[in-house]
């Protein structure tokens, strides 16, 4: 148990400084790679659900697996359509979303977002060291565009750089809060990793198909899209090799 718990914090700490890349990094880098994070996070999110979280946590869970795949993929749906949807390209929050309004409900969303991303990451490392790097793989590809888009809304709210760090970083410390609930619940819930598991391949194919994977097809020019499908096959082709090479038999 304690090997599990350093794997869950050690990638809850990363997840939290890929969260705050979009103020750490140059907007000119930014600019110039926005395009294939983004493909990357849709084949990274994609192939982890369909490779290895949805078909673990079905030999984990049983038939009703799938039924909790689905709740935390409708879960998600209505969760987004009560805060407000966001996407991840930066240039259209700058140009759409820049109102004082916005960055509370941002910030809110981003807060459950990071305790589902939290509860998985615990889920998968307490199932196995495997599912648990697979899982940790795709939360931290699909955490740069988001945290990126992110950031650029608060700034073209008129955020300072610096609060906007500070709302960010506070933002991802709710990851703690739902890796501890897994950990202590599995404790006590029998299948309770599995469940929670199941929940996050609903809510990661949701995120892969409905956020990211519109964006890989919203290029303006040939050379863009090009770029987010070479990220898209990087992606894919990190999670199956994370797959291949992982321990598949240590808990």
């Amino acid at each position: 148990m304690m090997r599990n718990s350093l794997w869950i914090f050690a990638t809850i700490i990363l997840d939290g400084l890929a969260g705050l890349s979009g103020g750490l990094l140059s907007e000119r880098w930014l600019l110039r790679h926005q395009a294939a994070l983004t493909g990357f996070a849709a084949g990274a999110i994609l192939a982890a659900v369909f490779l290895d979280i949805l078909p673990e946590s079905i030999h984990e869970g049983k038939p009703t697996a799938l039924t909790w795949s689905f709740s935390g993929f409708v879960a998600l749906a209505v969760i987004e359509w009560i805060i407000g949807h966001h996407h991840h390209n930066h240039h259209r929050h700058q140009e759409r979303f820049a109102s004082p309004s916005l960055p509370p409900s941002l910030l809110i969303s981003d807060a459950l977002h990071n305790v589902g991303d939290g509860a998985a990451v615990a889920a998968g490392f307490l199932i196995s060291i495997k599912v648990g790097i697979v899982v940790a793989v795709a939360v931290i590809a699909h955490e740069v565009p988001q945290e990126v888009g992110d950031y650029a809304v608060l700034r073209a709210s008129d955020w300072r750089r610096g609060s906007a760090l500070l709302a960010l970083g506070a933002v991802q410390l709710t990851a703690f809060v739902g890796a501890a609930g897994v950990m202590l619940a599995a404790e006590r819930v029998e299948h309770f990793t599995a469940i929670i598991l199941s929940i996050a391949a609903g809510t990661f194919l949701y995120i892969g198909a409905t956020d990211l994977l519109p964006e890989i097809h919203s290029g303006t020019t040939r050379s863009s899209r090009v770029e987010r499908m070479y990220g898209f096959a990087a992606g894919i082709a990190l999670i199956a090799m994370v797959s291949f090479l992982a321990p598949s038999n240590v808990r």
